[in-house]
């Protein structure tokens, strides 16, 4: 049973596209997603038992550790984390937002992942460098006194390594804001 993912992003695409082959025949797991994103870089996200994922993000970082920008092992993933990956989260209510924005692959999704974690929120999308200039987002929505803590929880990763862009919590959003974000 998968119960973790791992994320790595390089800063070459032909390493990236290379550590596929390398991470899948290291451990058993399994790609989730493996693509090209904005400005020149590659993706991976993988998942398995947290040992196999722990293995496979080392070998990754043995072979290719010049061309890693971040990677990250996040266990116990919870599956809202997928959905809102995917661009299909439910909104159980439009409330206050969160914004997380990020400079890598591995921190968005760390970020959401703590935050999701941390209170009663819904992740209404995660964004990864696609359209954005080689940033990335994560969306948050629920009850202003959770998305503030959420927010809060996010950020502490991506902080801690450099990979902050920004934070905001809006609270009461009009509702053309609803209408553009979710």
């Amino acid at each position: 049973m998968e119960k973790s993912i791992g994320v790595v992003e390089f800063r070459s695409i032909a390493v990236g596209i290379n550590a596929v082959d390398r991470i899948v025949k290291a451990s058993d797991v399994r790609i989730v997603d493996a693509k090209t994103i904005c400005p020149g870089k590659y993706y991976i996200i993988f998942a398995g038992l947290v040992s196999a994922v722990k293995n496979s993000i080392n070998v990754a970082e043995e072979e290719s550790g010049p061309f890693i920008i971040d990677s990250v092992v996040i266990p116990n993933v919870y599956p809202q984390l997928f959905a809102g990956l995917n661009g299909t989260s439910e909104i159980r209510q439009p409330q206050s937002i969160g914004i997380i924005e990020t400079l890598s692959a591995p921190s968005i999704i760390w970020a959401a992942d703590a935050a999701v974690k941390a209170t009663d929120i819904d992740i209404v999308e995660v964004r990864i460098a696609r359209a954005l200039g080689g940033k990335n987002i994560c969306v948050i929505n629920g009850v202003l006194s959770d998305v503030k803590e959420s927010v809060r929880a996010g950020i502490v990763y991506p902080e801690e390594k450099g990979f902050l862009v920004d934070h905001q919590v809006i609270a009461a959003p009009h509702s053309d804001l609803y209408r553009a974000v979710m």
